[in-house]
């Protein structure tokens, strides 16, 4: 699972006019962390919080030219202005790629540059041999859920308390989050679990977020030949 270049990426969507694509490089560094805190100043805390640390872009994300690493961070640049930020991680050993953050400066919030980017991510994703879409959207908004899900994500179920937000100033809670997934590998390369196997409530929630597929009917049987 190699990620794919930035001319790769810029070629397989069309953002608005005026915006481009462009790989985070090490001297971006600061004025992106510093941008992340003005865009969206909650991410301070909860599991977020990382991309406003220094260290974790030296130890855990891919800089060109630099070891491949697993975690992509990449720019939207309006001209030379820093206009969001998008960041995937990929796990190699189970070939899914986890939607880790976006963020949009307000001023560019209209150009839905989120929605552009969820088409793109399945794309680079094929192309990157990934099977499988994970991420977890915030229920403050629905922003992010009606993006996922405009582009085919499924809904498959909610976080109680995965994660910390300040739910009001100086008070921090943990939160519940939407789930979210696509598969990109067909229903037949997947093993339904035997229903034996499954408690009852595992077995309800089962079939209400998987239903099994209807029986294709069989064909009418002929009519008997007959003879006057």
């Amino acid at each position: 699972m190699k990620w794919p270049t930035v001319e790769q990426i810029s070629a397989m969507a069309t953002l608005p006019p005026g915006f481009r694509f462009e790989f985070l490089g090490r001297d971006d560094v600061p004025a992106l962390i510093e941008a992340i805190g003005r865009w969206h100043p909650d991410i301070a805390i909860g599991g977020g919080s990382c991309y406003l640390r220094e260290r974790f872009y030296d130890e855990q994300v891919q800089f060109p030219g630099g070891p491949d690493r697993n975690v992509l961070v990449a720019l939207f640049r309006h001209g030379d202005e820093m206009a969001g930020m998008w960041s995937w991680e990929k796990e190699p050993d189970s070939l899914s790629l986890y939607a880790r953050l976006i963020v949009i400066s307000p001023q560019y919030r209209s150009a839905k540059l989120a929605t552009t980017v969820m088409p793109l991510a399945e794309l680079a994703g094929r192309a990157m041999g990934a099977e499988f879409f994970f991420g977890l959207a915030t229920l403050k908004i629905p922003h992010m859920q009606h993006a996922l899900e405009a582009v085919g994500w499924q809904l498959i179920g909610f976080t109680s308390g995965y994660d910390q937000e300040q739910v009001a100033p100086g008070v921090v809670k943990r939160v519940f989050e939407a789930v979210y997934c696509k598969v990109l590998v067909p229903e037949d390369e997947i093993v339904r679990p035997d229903p034996a196997n499954l408690t009852p409530r595992a077995r309800a929630l089962f079939d209400a977020l998987f239903p099994a597929a209807a029986p294709t009917p069989a064909p009418p049987a002929a009519s008997p030949g007959g003879g006057s």
